[in-house]
């Protein structure tokens, strides 16, 4: 653009400054719109530069200047700093005369600044958001005068206006962004999700949405929306949006009703964001075949937003540990999902996600749940895990088994669902008694992992327990006797038996060491006491009677934590006589005749079939205790810290 004269009338000013607006009017990026209006302040003065500042709390920013880089400073820096602080206008016609100019830029750039003009910006409260600086009159004296001090006023309140406008179309744009982000994270909290599963799902979605051809824009609308996939869980009761297993069919209907509730949440709101987000939550769990829900939409009546959500959602889900399962393995989730091309999802979008299945598995890893950072060295020392915690199987629910250290469990009910092939560590199985579900994995431990294993599986338990897996179950007609068979390329035995006895402390390491005490069930049985340093955790297994747990307990002072089992519902003492396991009723019965209040109540062995009433009953009849009922592949803390 020519140089501006002096005889410029107002109306070429004001066209001028018309023009630049038109032009600022098309731009959404705060720095795209600051450059604008510095070639508007440049133009309008006949300047050689043209600086716009903006305050930020106590500092002065520009991220785009003529012929500099971009620069942050205190608020009171300089001659810009001046006349932000005190609000003056100031025009200097020899800077090196100023005692508030700072030579230090020109040095660093070989410019040399001779005459500068400064005024501040302010909004609509008569607060100061910035300042426009012209550097360098390209008029023959260089210098500025009153007149390009009243043009550059006049741009000032239009830039002001824009820039205040701009700010509050960003800040509304990002709250609103913010909004859709955590409602949707709450959804998923109140599911005892992780929040970044819901990042991970709108990442998934916009690398779908851009393979499927997609404009940048729409599919950052895609992924700002994905989050309130499930936000209609907010309205799903507790009872059912946390129960840990399969819903029955009342249930399941409940369940159901989250989409059409996350529909009718947002779906009358103008924003596109907001309308996006409610597609979304309508459709993600339709199917391609029509078989899905809330309205059994077909192929291509499903919105492209909810196919594409629907696909992002079930990957993450498959491979996420919820309350209900365990993450299942990339090569069966894939395995389901190329069976699933055409039935559950979109077949094109099939092909797309394993076209860009690197892409996603980057965002996976990038994104992973905080559960998954922690080694096992940060967890802390006097923990054990939880491989089975029910008192039988079913779908979802492992039966009693529980990792003490690498190469040590007692029982052996569900361990290669946990541990897999890690199980090829296990030296030592401490078997409580000889029911199935406590005894089950020792065959499977052997025969998945046979050739992998270096060391001899040892059975410890009381006499008759090794006799009837010996009579009854290791005897090559149930199972193969594995006592007889050698280890893969070794004279060791596969599977070996030694025998316990009642209250023999056995040192399992330094710091490790486990003793059995009687129990009362149909069998012969015990339960153990394990010790890490000097802190103690005990473990009933099955039994009828507490006497003895309550005794052990009032004795040891060092046993910071209990964990007994409850099988039945109290409405069924009759079968819990017969059968030998606890009721509510019954276990807080006992419990309560322990006059200790530093100790730490775990309870395992419901029968998934009860849970919901067991559960109830146990907050019903708690008392002086808090317990914590357990889950597969929870952890046990029996530290002495925790509790003081």
């Amino acid at each position: 653009m020519k140089k501006i004269q002096r005889s410029l009338g107002a109306n070429e000013i004001l066209q001028m400054i018309f023009t630049y607006m038109t032009e600022v009017s098309s731009l959404r990026e705060h720095d795209d719109i600051i450059f604008v209006l510095a070639n508007m302040g440049k133009a309008l003065t006949n300047a050689d530069r043209c600086t716009v500042w903006v305050v930020d709390g106590e500092e002065i920013w520009t991220k785009v200047a003529h012929g500099m880089d971009p620069i942050r400073l205190p608020i009171n820096s300089g001659i810009v700093g001046h006349s932000i602080t005190t609000g003056e206008k100031i025009i200097i016609d020899d800077v090196y005369k100023d005692e508030r100019f700072n030579p230090d830029i020109d040095k660093k750039t070989l410019y040399r600044t001779r005459s500068m003009m400064v005024i501040p910006m302010f909004d609509n409260d008569d607060e100061i958001i910035g300042a426009f600086q012209v550097i360098n009159h390209l008029g023959e004296d260089g210098i500025f005068d009153k007149r390009d001090m009243e043009r550059l006023m006049l741009a000032s309140t239009y830039a002001a206006e824009t820039l205040v406008a701009a700010s509050l179309s960003k800040e509304i744009e990002e709250t609103q962004k913010e909004v859709v982000f955590t409602m949707g994270a709450i959804g998923e909290s109140r599911s005892k999700e992780t929040g970044n599963h819901v990042k991970r799902v709108a990442a998934y979605s916009k690398i779908l949405a851009l393979a499927y051809g997609m404009d940048e824009s729409e599919a950052e609308l895609l992924k700002q929306a994905s989050p309130m996939h499930d936000i209609g869980k907010i309205a799903i009761p507790d009872t059912i949006l946390n129960k840990p297993g399969r819903f029955n069919d009342e249930e399941r209907a409940i369940m159901d009703t989250h989409a059409e509730l996350g529909y009718a949440m947002i779906k009358d709101s103008k924003r596109p964001l907001l309308k996006a987000a409610s597609i979304v939550a309508y459709e993600h769990h339709e199917k391609y075949n029509g078989q899905g829900y809330p309205r059994k939409t077909k192929g291509e009546e499903i919105h492209i937003y909810g196919r594409i959500t629907a696909l992002a959602d079930v990957f993450d889900a498959l491979g996420s540990d919820r309350v209900y399962k365990k993450a299942w393995d990339d090569e069966r989730i894939f395995k389901l999902l190329k069976e699933e091309r055409g039935e559950h999802f979109d077949p094109v979008l099939i092909d797309l996600f394993f076209e860009n299945l690197d892409e996603i598995l980057a965002v996976r890893q990038k994104y992973k749940d905080i559960y998954q950072e922690i080694a096992p060295k940060e967890r802390d020392a006097q923990e054990i895990q939880i491989l089975g915690a029910y008192g039988t199987k079913a779908k979802g629910f492992g039966t009693s088994s529980f990792l003490l250290n690498k190469y040590n469990v007692i029982d052996a009910g569900n361990i290669l669902a946990t541990l897999n092939e890690e199980s090829i560590h296990l030296e030592t199985i401490w078997v409580t008694h000889s029911h199935l579900d406590h005894i089950s994995d020792i065959a499977f431990v052997l025969d998945n992992f046979f050739s992998l294993r270096s060391k001899t599986l040892t059975i410890k338990a009381l006499p008759a327990t090794i006799k009837a897996l010996k009579k009854h179950f290791f005897n090559d007609l149930i199972w193969p006797d594995f006592s007889k068979i050698n280890l893969v390329n070794s004279k060791l035995k596969a599977l070996t038996y030694e025998e316990i006895e009642i209250g023999v402390e056995y040192s399992l390491n330094e710091s490790d060491s486990i003793r059995a005490f009687n129990t009362d069930h149909t069998v012969p049985s015990c339960g153990y006491i394990f010790t890490r340093d000097k802190d103690s955790v005990l473990i009933t297994a099955d039994t009828y009677s507490l006497e003895n747990v309550v005794e052990i307990i009032e004795s040891q002072k060092n046993i910071n934590a209990i964990v007994i089992e409850c099988s039945f519902p109290s409405s069924m003492p009759k079968l819990a006589k017969e059968s030998k396991h606890l009721t509510p009723t019954l276990l807080f019965e006992g419990i309560d005749k322990i006059n200790r209040e530093d100790i730490k109540l775990y309870i395992n062995h419901i029968k998934p079939s009860y849970i919901d009433e067991i559960v109830r009953e146990i907050k019903e009849y708690r008392g002086k205790m808090t317990p914590t009922i357990l889950k597969d592949e929870d952890f046990i803390n029996f530290s002495k810290k925790l509790l003081t």
